[in-house]
């Protein structure tokens, strides 16, 4: 086990990758006013470049750069992750119609595909168990502090390069302003990439059978562990899995809503892009922290009580806060009400958001803990914002009205929120059966080697 000092400095270093993420991530979010008059786009066509196209490939390829991250050399995956998700961002700045601007999408979702699974791969040989929800946590800080940081510094920044005339670009010509932003983004973030070289890469731990309960069958324990063996896994735990990605898409889900927050605060309050940004980028910044240290607490808390179920209960938490919140911020008649049940909703996401790649952690054995978290993220990526952004626009168009954005971000989070609650709560005995299951394969393993250095002793 590598030193703790360095360890933390891994864990940071792949935090600072998950915020350049979702520094990339949120952007267009941003700028949905000048893409959709630029590009003549309607709502509908904007939810689909704020959600399927950058999810489609970012889910479907995080199965096969699991089952690398399992395998293979995981700095690697995401050093050349971090570099073609950078240059695609870039590529954003000179597309001129919707279809371009689509793949430029799909080629970021591409990128940032390799970025979970290698990373909580590595968390968990970087950790001992106990040490594992904490790292994670830190990890998945990264999605608040990244969308905070697009939002407080990108928002007055695209507020003032929206007035500037339009730039020329070699082998491009004349290209209205706002472009810029995009090689703004993308183009420091490669050197990000060659700083993911000098991470060293840890001897693979947390090895145990993967039969299924009650199958009567060995399983794979092995460094060839495949995707089937992954799959066979979790289908035999599938109640407790299930419990996971239902509470986890749900959490997802509700912050794909916060991609429509310029353009909601602009119709609902008439705020602009620089004032929106400000506002929320400040709520991520101080809520998403806050959410992440409540959480981390209360899972700590837990674990020292002996309860196995820690890390869910602090994700049920934080959608018990959460969904309300969402529900009710965009109906507030005062801006700065809705700020503050904004706030709210914050704290709640990022108490989910980070307590369910944890849970994951204490549900997956280290061999396929890759292609679990690929599969995790294949789930709750394709359910969530495949079904999250484009519904609020279908929503919003539907009622045709100009003031609808905001009853739909509302009818949106009621729908999905309330069931998967319910859900949720009734999974609990399953996943502490399947967490007691795998800590009883580690106590096994343990004893077995103790007894084979006791017999070689002899």
């Amino acid at each position: 086990m590598p030193s703790v000092r360095y360890a933390w400095y891994v864990a940071g270093l792949l935090t600072l990758a998950q915020i350049v993420s979702y520094l990339d991530r949120f952007l267009p979010s941003l700028l949905v006013q000048p893409i959709k008059r630029d590009l003549h786009l309607n709502d509908f066509r904007i939810g689909l470049l704020l959600g399927p196209a950058f999810v489609f490939l970012y889910a479907v390829l995080a199965i096969p750069l699991g089952w690398l991250a399992d395998r293979t050399n995981r700095k690697a995956i995401l050093a050349v992750g971090i570099a073609v998700w950078c240059a695609m961002t870039a590529a954003g700045a000179v597309v001129r119609s919707f279809v371009p601007f689509f793949m430029t999408r799909l080629g970021v979702g591409v990128g940032e595909a390799a970025v979970a699974p290698a990373s909580i791969s590595l968390i968990g040989d970087y950790f001992s168990r106990e040490r594992q929800p904490r790292a994670v946590s830190l990890f998945m800080s990264g999605t608040f502090l990244g969308a905070g940081f697009s939002f407080l510094f990108f928002g007055p920044l695209v507020h003032y390069i929206e007035s500037l005339h339009p730039i020329s670009l070699p082998l491009f010509g004349h290209v209205a302003s706002w472009r810029l932003c995009f090689l703004l983004v993308g183009a420091p973030g490669l050197l990000l990439a060659l700083l993911m070289l000098t991470v060293r890469e840890p001897a693979r731990q947390d090895r145990v059978s993967l039969a299924a309960p009650g199958s009567g069958s060995s399983g794979s324990d092995g460094a060839g562990s495949n995707l089937r063996d992954a799959a066979g896994y979790i289908l035999g735990r599938w109640r407790a899995f299930g419990t996971l990605f239902v509470a986890s898409s749900c959490n997802v889900m509700m912050g794909a809503l916060g991609l429509w927050n310029v353009s909601l605060f602009k119709r609902t309050w008439n705020w602009n892009v620089a004032e929106v940004g400000i506002a929320v980028g400040a709520i991520f910044l101080t809520a998403g922290p806050l959410g992440t240290l409540i959480g981390v607490f209360l899972t700590n808390r837990d674990l020292g009580a002996g309860r196995r179920d820690a890390t869910l209960r602090a994700l049920f938490v934080g959608l018990l806060i959460g969904v309300p919140a969402y529900v009710a911020f965009p109906l507030m008649s005062s801006v700065k009400v809705a700020l503050i049940v904004l706030f709210c909703a914050q704290v709640g996401q990022a108490m989910a958001t980070a307590a369910g790649p944890a849970t994951l952690v204490m549900l997956s054995p280290g061999q396929i803990r890759a292609q679990a978290t690929a599969i995790y993220y294949l789930v709750i990526s394709l359910t969530a914002q495949l079904i999250g952004p484009p519904l609020v626009g279908f929503i919003a168009d539907l009622l045709g009205t100009a003031g609808a954005l905001r009853y739909a971000v509302a009818i949106e989070a009621a729908l999905l929120g309330i069931p998967s609650i319910l859900l949720t709560w009734r999974g609990f005995s399953a996943y502490r059966r399947s967490v007691a299951e795998l800590d009883a394969g580690f106590e096994g393993l343990e004893v077995t080697r103790a007894a084979a250095i006791q017999g070689a002793l002899r």
